[in-house]
């Protein structure tokens, strides 16, 4: 390798390094941190509490408190499996999405070293693996990784799930073995579909009595938790992630959200897209031929083929589902994952220097490709020292004194952030977000949460920032806090409404 190139390699790795030392940190910041991050945690730290109560966590909406299971309950029984390890519930949440991005992470990198070809120098193996593991953290969402919410187990079961179909290609039982983490990812986040429809679809083409036993095996055991969850909650639980977990949708806003995050990512997803159609180029008449002669060939191209199915799937799921009422930006987490994982595979195959002739083209590409991914790299030094200050000097949080004027308050309390309402011991009267996009819907009548609070039943109102948020403070409600309780500012940024 020409001096120059190699230096730009080396200085590639060294910024991937500082994404990787910057998520370190961010990781050792969150699990060390008690109080609320991410809006979303609350929610999910109340259904941990309460996921082996399933009468109590499984309940009509119309019942006091309003709350959705919106979510399969694997993520919150792993959390409760970590915290004799942990000071603290939240503590175990966090750090089971830290270990599952780290575990990702592995994943990716150790595939795309192990599945390069013979005769591949230990350098491409070595810059191909690191740019699969490490490139995630120059995604706009990288920080989802260290937060209790149940994304990050569901996309290492996926990997896990991937991984086993990759190397299943002499070994069968392990594609099995693949679709057992399939239905836990789903049992995960119910939306994990695309790896393995991903993999069902390219067994077919390879072999399609095998598939067929996967599909029949896979939906078996999933019928099987099912039903299980279904006794055990006398079939609410269908209500809670189906029903009740169907929010208003805005199409418009699909190619809004589209058009701005992949703006953010944009290297990794064009290599994403654009290297498995140069490595499998061929006619459409060929396409399916092509297609399982590249699954029995290579575990590379194999590897290659199942990846990029599964990151063309997961974008489409996530387009098909960002314009609901409630959806963050978390949505395209595992299409940034996957597209980071194919960027580094791609990276690796272009340090072998086999495919192109002549050379000088093969090294301007080189040199192209490693250019984009130090630009997408550049920010990853600014996260280092951002990181590094926040470590050292950890921000100021009123959330401690929040708690302990809570706990001095008969009755229930009513929170956004319902983190402080868990830890002061109270009781979760509703999901603010959830309850006023089914009450959006028509899928619930507030009236009722509405007269509680004109009739003062609540101690107080504990808002983060502004009642003027109408994603979770409805019209309704905000005014009836309003004229019923008077504000206190003693702990900003949390504004206290009580009774009047």
């Amino acid at each position: 390798m020409p001096r120059p190139l190699f230096l730009l390699y080396f200085t590639l790795t060294i910024f991937l390094a500082a994404g990787a030392v910057a998520f370190v940190l961010q990781s050792a910041i969150a699990v060390r941190t008690d109080s609320e991050l991410d809006y979303g945690e609350g929610i999910v730290l109340w259904q941990a509490v309460n996921v082996t109560n399933w009468k109590k966590a499984f309940r009509p909406i119309e019942q006091y408190p309003h709350i959705v299971f919106h979510y399969p309950p694997l993520f919150h029984l792993t959390s409760r499996a970590v915290a004799p390890f942990t000071n603290t519930l939240l503590q175990a949440g966090r750090l089971t999405s830290v270990l599952s991005l780290a575990g990702t992470c592995l994943i990716a990198a150790l595939l795309t070293g192990w599945t390069m070809p013979p005769g591949v120098t230990g350098f491409a193996r070595f810059v191909g693996a690191f740019t699969a593991g490490t490139l995630v953290f120059t995604s706009p969402m990288w920080t989802w990784g260290v937060l209790m919410r149940v994304d990050m187990l569901a996309i290492f079961l996926t990997f896990c799930g991937v991984a086993l179909f990759v190397l299943a290609r002499r070994r069968p039982a392990l594609s099995f073995l693949a679709f057992v983490f399939f239905v836990a990812a789903v049992y995960t986040k119910q939306t994990s579909f695309a790896a393995p429809i991903a993999c069902f679809l390219l067994a077919f083409i390879e072999r399609p009595r095998r598939a067929l036993q996967l599909l029949g095996f896979s939906t078996a055991l999933g019928l099987i938790v099912l039903a299980m969850l279904y006794t055990a909650t006398d079939g609410i639980i269908l209500r809670h992630l189906i029903t009740y977990n169907q929010n208003p949708y805005f199409p418009a806003q699909i190619f809004i959200r589209l058009r701005y995050h992949c703006s953010n990512l944009v290297g990794p997803i064009l290599f994403a897209g654009l290297f498995p159609i140069a490595l499998f180029r061929t006619r459409k008449t060929r396409l399916i031929r092509r297609l399982r002669i590249a699954l029995g060939r290579t575990l590379f191209e194999r590897c290659v083929l199942v990846v990029a199915v599964y990151f063309w799937l997961s974008g489409l799921i996530a387009a098909a589902t960002i314009s609901k009422q409630g959806a963050s930006d978390n949505y395209f987490l595992e299409m940034d994952v996957v597209a980071c994982w194919l960027s580094g595979l791609f990276v690796a195959w272009l340090e072998r220097r086999t495919s192109f002739v002549p050379r000088r083209s093969l090294v301007l590409l080189q040199v192209g490709v490693v250019f984009v991914l130090l630009l997408q790299c550049g920010a990853n030094w600014t996260k280092l020292a951002t990181m590094a200050r926040s470590y050292q000097y950890p921000t100021v949080d009123r959330s401690h004194e929040v708690v302990n004027f809570i706990k001095q308050l008969p009755g229930d309390v009513y929170s956004e952030d319902m983190i402080i309402l868990v830890q002061a011991g109270k009781e979760v009267p509703a999901e603010p977000a959830i309850i006023s996009a089914l009450a959006e819907d028509g899928k619930w009548d507030e009236g009722g949460f509405v007269e509680r609070i004109r009739k003062g039943e609540f101690s107080a109102v504990v808002v983060r920032w502004t009642l003027s948020n109408h994603q979770r403070f409805r019209e309704p409600i905000a005014r009836a806090v309003e004229e019923r309780y008077y504000l206190i500012e003693d702990f900003y940024p949390f504004k206290v409404y009580l009774p009047k």
